[in-house]
């Protein structure tokens, strides 16, 4: 009985380690089944993104054309990673076009896209510059744009010119007085070559010469450029000097820049039209760099063609092509594939912060400029103070209105510009009509209380109207000063600015022109020409003085709006 006892003793001991061993068994299987779910899982979630179970999605992008090459390389590597996006498989499609013509098409005010022209509309657009971003409409861009790769606006010139400038430090600002001089090269020990005869290509793909043009003003000013800017007398000189080389020819041609570099290194003499052309370090490099011109970056402003990547919002995209976008500008800015930028030429570092941009406005205004030169003139400017230039238009006296269309154009002449100003009513000065209220001589002449240009402005802000019209007399006096204080080599003039006819007896309009007739000398020709504001009885004797002396008579209705100052722009300018 002891033996049975201790028989059941020991098989109730036994259950416990069986039960527990196969708790154990069943907790491993449970892990075992949970590590095989989780990767199954996975498995799935990869195997649903490896075949895109969104579908296939294709990354539209611009760019410009000088780094398209190392945009498509890398566009074909990034697609072969099999980047997945929101469940898209992505593939990149790059198109080149110029940068000028896509940010044209982006700010049309009814913005419509030529596929034909440009190609697929972008979700990314690197263009050549951060300048083409400046003026988009608001929206456009997401973000702020990443520069992906950089090359310096340099001017390429024959090695002897490069090194000339480089010895000497010329700076941007210098080159206005080197350009149209004839002996403007001679000066930097290169006797013979005459002027620096740059060459400003505004064709397709030519950037760098907007570029270069912002930097001569900018340097020239001391401040970043806008169009009201470029308007003013000491741009409108800088780029008037840059408009015409020492041989009188026009320094702008309708070619792309690569086109003008071509030109430009088939002829390195002293004899060439032309020894210089803007452009960028890297296209130089890549394009011409055995043709014997080389690159200088002159001192003061530094232009850069940056290659922003701008990632488009609003009707151009959409969420799904902005991440794969964002995506891509990531994979472009890798360490590894800064080679794609270096090997042809170009810098990686990030561009400088406090880099000049330039706005498209700014930029037609820069070029407008060279391409129609200021003339220097000698001017004498007649303005009627009469009663009736009290009368209001648009809010503001007539008077009112033609002091600050001429106010704006004293500021916009060239630095070598001779202007005066004459006022006349009745009785101003003592006995006489008229009155001087600045001697006619260079606008940048220093006077006792600063410079006639400024003179000239302070002047007029005095003018208030008066009563009579006494026009014959006062044109006679002014027009005999003219004629006696003539400025050889340039065109002399009177402008005559009214508002109504002579009022005074005492001289006919048959005396008047007939002292006219014999005040004028043909070797001294000083033209009248005529602003008349408003109707004017007089205006066949106006017309019959004009004729006499080469001028010119314009009617405008009335002073208000932009008739009167182009009008007084194409005079003095």
């Amino acid at each position: 009985m002891g033996e049975h006892r201790t028989s059941g003793g020991t098989r109730g001991i036994s259950k416990g380690p069986v039960i527990a061993a196969g708790a154990i068994i069943v907790l491993v299987l449970a892990v075992f089944g949970w590590f095989q779910l989780r990767d199954r899982i996975a498995n799935q979630g990869i195997q649903a993104a490896e075949t895109c179970v969104e579908g296939q999605l294709t990354l539209p992008v611009t760019v410009d054309p000088d780094i398209s090459t190392q945009v498509t390389d890398l566009a074909a590597e990034f697609t072969a990673t099999r980047p997945v996006v929101r469940d898209h498989c992505v593939a990149v499609a790059v198109t080149a076009a110029d940068s000028a013509q896509v940010a044209g098409a982006l700010t049309a005010a009814d913005p419509s896209w030529d596929q034909q022209t440009l190609g697929p509309a972008p979700a990314l657009w690197i263009p050549r510059s951060s300048d083409t971003l400046v003026g988009l409409p608001a929206g456009t861009v997401a973000g702020t744009p990443r520069s992906i790769a950089q090359s310096p606006v340099v001017l390429a010139s024959p090695i002897a010119v490069t090194s000339a400038m480089r010895d000497a430090g010329t700076g941007w600002a210098d080159l206005p007085g080197l350009q149209g001089a004839p002996d403007g090269l001679d000066v930097l020990g290169l006797p013979g070559w005459g002027g620096l005869r740059l060459q400003l290509p505004i064709g397709p793909s030519s950037d760098s010469t907007a570029a270069a043009l912002a930097a001569v003003a900018e340097s020239t000013s001391g401040t970043p450029m806008t169009p009201e800017d470029v308007r003013r007398g000491s741009t409108v000189s800088a780029m008037s000097a840059l408009g015409s080389t020492d041989h009188d020819r026009s320094a702008v041609v309708t070619d792309s820049t690569e086109t003008a570099l071509a030109r430009l290194s088939a002829d390195i003499s002293p004899t060439a039209d032309f020894h210089s052309v803007p452009t960028t370090e890297q296209q130089l490099a890549a394009t011409f760099a055995d043709s014997g011109i080389s690159a200088y970056a002159p001192t003061g402003s530094a232009p850069i063609a940056d290659y922003p990547a701008a990632i488009l919002s609003g009707r151009w995209t959409d969420e799904t092509l902005s991440r794969a976008a964002a995506q891509f500008v990531d994979f472009v800015g890798l360490p590894e594939n800064r080679a794609h930028f270096t090997d042809a030429g170009f810098e990686t570092a990030d561009a400088p912060p406090d880099a000049p941009t330039t706005s498209a406005d700014t930029a037609r205004a820069l070029i407008d400029a060279v391409r129609n030169p200021a003339t220097p003139r000698r001017a004498t400017i007649l303005l009627d103070v009469s009663g009736s230039m009290d009368t209001v238009e648009g809010g503001r006296s007539r008077l009112q209105n033609t002091t600050a269309a001429l106010r704006q154009q004293f500021e916009a002449v060239t630095d070598s510009s001779e202007l005066g100003l004459w006022v006349y009513s009745n009785a101003l000065d003592a006995q006489r009509p008229f009155r001087e209220e600045v001697s006619t001589g260079p606008v940048s002449e220093a006077l006792p209380s600063g410079t006639r240009r400024s003179q000239l402005s302070a002047a007029l802000d005095a003018l208030r109207p008066s009563t009579a019209t006494s026009t014959y007399e006062s044109v006679t006096a002014t027009y005999i000063d003219a004629v006696e204080n003539f400025a050889p080599g340039v065109p002399n003039s009177v402008i005559l600015v009214t508002d109504g006819p002579n009022d005074d007896p005492s001289i006919s309009s048959e005396r008047f022109l007939s002292v006219l007739a014999s005040s004028s000398k043909p070797d001294r020709p000083v033209s009248i020409d005529v602003v008349s504001i408003g109707t004017n009885s007089d205006i066949g004797t106006l017309q019959s003085m004009s004729d006499m002396t080469g001028g010119s008579v314009t009617t405008v209705n009335t002073s208000d709006g932009p008739e009167l100052p182009d009008l007084l722009r194409k005079l003095l300018y």
